[in-house]
C-alpha cells in the first residue's frame, strides 16, 4: 500500500502542474490579443480606465488576506469549472470574430472562475469569489454606453460649477460649454465629465464595503452617495480651472498643465477622505 501512494501521489501532482501549465499557457495565448486591447484603453490620454493597472494587484491583495482560510481548504475539482472554460472560451471566440473587445474582456472573469472551479474546487472558489468579481473594474465599458452618461454629468457640474463663480462674483459668459472669462476662455472638454472619477470612486467604495461588511442598506445608501460627491467635486474641479484661467490665463488651466493634472488628483484625494468619513458617521464603531 505504501508503494502504491508513493507513486499515486507524484503522478497527481505531476497532472494538477501539467492542468494548471495547459490552462495557464492556453489563457496567455488566446487573450493576448485582449490584453494588448486592455493596454490600449487604459494607456490613450483620456481614458476612464487608467487605474486598470492596478485591478489585478487588488485582487492578488484580496485573495492574499485570505491566505489562512484559504490553506484549510481541502482541494477538490468541479467538473462544472470545465464547462464555465469552454463557455468562456466560447464568449471570447464570438467577442473576437464580433469585432466586439469588452466582450472578450468579461469572459476573462469566466475563464479565471471555471480555472479555480477545475483545479481548486467549489469550497476554494466561494471564498475567492469577490475577489474574481472584483476583476470587473479592469474591463472597460465601450465609449457608446458611457456616453449616455457623459454628457448630463458634464452638464450638471458645468452648472454647479457656474453656481460657485456666481457666489464668488466673477463675470463670465456661457456658450454651452465654453466658458468667456474676462482673461480667457475655457471649454470644459469630454475628460471634465468626472466619469473617471465616478468608476474610480465606485471601485474603491465596493472594496471599502467589502472590508466593512455591514447591512445591505447601509452599503446602498454609500452607493447612492457616490455618483452625486463625484458630480460635486468634479464641478468644484471645473471651479477651480476657471479660476486659475481667469488669474494665470488659459494655458495655465489647458489640460497639459500640471495646475490641471494636480486639480484632478486633488478632486480624487477629497473624493477618498469622504467616503471615509460617510463610513464612520453612517457605520460608527463598525467601520473601525
Amino acid at each position: 500500500m505504501d508503494t502504491i501512494i508513493t507513486i499515486q501521489k507524484p503522478r497527481a501532482s505531476r497532472r494538477l502542474i501539467t492542468l494548471w501549465s495547459l490552462l495557464g499557457l492556453g489563457f496567455i495565448a488566446c487573450y493576448y490579443p485582449t490584453f494588448q486591447w486592455l493596454n490600449y484603453k487604459y494607456s490613450t490620454p483620456d481614458s476612464y480606465y487608467s487605474h486598470g493597472y492596478l485591478i489585478p494587484f487588488v485582487v492578488l491583495y484580496l485573495i492574499y488576506v485570505k491566505k489562512k482560510d484559504l490553506r484549510e481548504i481541502q482541494l477538490s475539482s468541479d467538473i462544472s469549472g470545465l464547462y464555465t472554460i469552454i463557455f468562456a472560451l466560447l464568449i471570447h471566440i464570438l467577442g473576437v470574430f464580433a469585432e466586439i473587445s469588452f466582450v472578450s474582456g468579461f469572459s476573462i472573469i469566466l475563464y479565471l472562475a471555471g480555472c479555480s472551479l477545475y483545479l481548486l474546487g467549489t469550497k476554494f472558489t466561494k471564498h475567492i469569489i469577490f475577489p474574481l468579481l472584483y476583476l470587473v473594474f479592469m474591463m472597460p465599458i465601450p465609449d457608446e454606453y458611457l456616453n449616455i452618461i457623459a454628457l448630463p454629468s458634464k452638464s450638471l457640474a458645468t452648472w454647479f460649477a457656474l453656481q460657485i463663480m456666481d457666489l464668488m462674483n466673477i463675470t463670465y459668459i456661457r456658450e454651452g460649454f465654453s466658458i468667456k472669462l474676462a482673461n480667457a476662455i475655457y471649454i470644459v472638454g469630454t475628460p471634465c465629465n468626472g466619469l473617471r472619477s465616478l468608476i474610480s470612486f465606485f471601485a474603491l467604495g465596493i472594496l471599502l464595503l467589502y472590508f466593512i461588511r455591514v447591512s445591505f442598506w447601509k452599503n446602498v445608501l454609500i452607493l447612492t452617495i457616490i455618483p452625486f460627491m463625484a458630480v460635486i467635486l468634479n464641478g468644484i474641479r471645473i471651479a477651480i480651472l476657471l479660476l486659475i484661467a481667469q488669474k494665470y490665463g488659459q494655458e495655465a488651466a489647458s489640460p497639459e498643465s500640471f495646475l490641471h493634472d494636480a486639480s484632478g488628483l486633488f478632486v480624487f484625494v477629497v473624493g477618498i477622505v469622504i467616503m471615509i468619513i460617510a463610513v464612520k458617521v453612517l457605520y460608527g464603531k463598525k467601520s473601525a
